[in-house]
């Protein structure tokens, strides 16, 4: 059960990092910046782009974050990715769901601070 499970996660991991790597190309800064503007009244989605785009310009930011940075923001300015942007109320649902999805991963594999007393 367990080989079935780890394998189901590869796979996933595996689709995950190949659909993250043909919207990486289309990632710019503009595009971004024009992706954000018609997205008024998303605020939620337009403030985890703007974390995620935060730590892709901060240069303490480690390369593998700045690999799935690079990678979501591509996914967020691509309209047909898996619901196509022009989609009424689910249209921005995945690509929200996608930067969550990054901000935890990168979060869980943060390094504890020491705890000051």
């Amino acid at each position: 059960m367990r080989a079935r499970a780890a394998f189901s996660a590869s796979l996933a991991g595996e689709l995950w990092s190949r659909e993250m790597t043909e919207h990486a190309s289309a990632y710019s800064d503009s595009a971004f910046k024009t992706k954000l503007s018609s997205l008024a009244g998303l605020d939620k989605l337009i403030d985890a782009a703007k974390q995620v785009h935060a730590l892709l310009c901060d240069p303490a930011t480690p390369l593998w974050v700045k690999g799935l940075c690079v990678g979501v923001l591509g996914y967020l300015i691509v309209p047909t990715d898996v619901v196509a942007d022009f989609v009424p109320v689910l249209g921005y649902g995945d690509d929200l769901a996608a930067l969550t999805a990054v901000i935890a991963t990168i979060a869980a594999r943060l390094p504890k601070q020491a705890e000051t007393d």
